[in-house]
């Protein structure tokens, strides 16, 4: 299954984390967000100085809450590309940093304190001297919290997709309870880009950031992408 395969049938998949190897051996990692409320949809994807991805605030005046959607999305550490939907990734980047795992980070973690939704931590740690990648999701599960991790070894022109929310004829954001899909991976940057921003749906989605080996891009609603 392709990447716009699988997404376009999805109306709100929330926060999504792609990773894997495109055929050429060449690391894919792709974090796309998506937004219903005013608060989530004035963001933009920008990049410090140090390499570190970010959430910004698009309008500085129109931000109500900037605790769950103002967050370094991306940081590397050594040879390893730390990828999340929240502050989780500072969390993963600390503990590393202390001589601590990727699993010591996700004990940690709890989901969003956004009732009613919950939304769920969702997190990615690369690492290209081991050629594994690791997914991992806290949710909500009753009162608690339910954590798990998915190892995974790279596989050439194979990827793993996990998102936040499942689909509900309801109206509300289930949390994600899957285990995360097996895709094929297209071999260049502006196909994975292509392939996952179109997939999304046109009115909620808000940015996307996408690595294909040594390029990485990032589109914007906002700016116009």
């Amino acid at each position: 299954m392709t990447i716009k395969d699988y997404l376009e049938p999805r109306k709100y998949p929330g926060r999504v984390i792609i990773a894997g190897n495109t055929a050429q051996g060449k690391a894919v990692l792709c974090y796309a967000i998506m937004g219903r409320s005013a608060n989530s949809r004035n963001r933009l994807f920008s990049f410090e100085e140090d390499g570190t991805l970010k959430t910004i605030p698009f309008e500085e005046d129109k931000v109500e809450d900037p605790s769950l959607v103002i967050y370094n999305c991306m940081r590397q550490y050594e040879d390893k590309v730390i990828l999340t939907n929240g502050s989780q990734t500072d969390l993963v980047y600390e503990t590393l940093e202390a001589g601590g795992s990727f699993e010591d980070a996700v004990v940690r973690m709890s989901y969003e304190p956004d009732a009613p939704n919950y939304t769920p931590r969702i997190s990615c740690l690369f690492d290209e001297s081991e050629s594994t990648y690791r997914l991992a999701i806290a949710r909500k599960e009753g009162d608690g919290t339910v954590r798990v991790i998915w190892n995974y070894p790279v596989q050439k022109g194979y990827g793993h997709c996990i998102h936040t929310y499942l689909e509900s004829d309801s109206g509300m954001l289930p949390p994600f309870t899957l285990d995360p899909e097996r895709l094929e991976l297209p071999e260049s940057l502006e196909e994975v880009v292509d392939q996952v921003w179109s997939a999304l749906d046109e009115d909620n989605r808000i940015s996307l950031f996408v690595q294909v080996g040594d390029e990485m891009t990032t589109l914007n609603k906002n700016n116009g992408d």
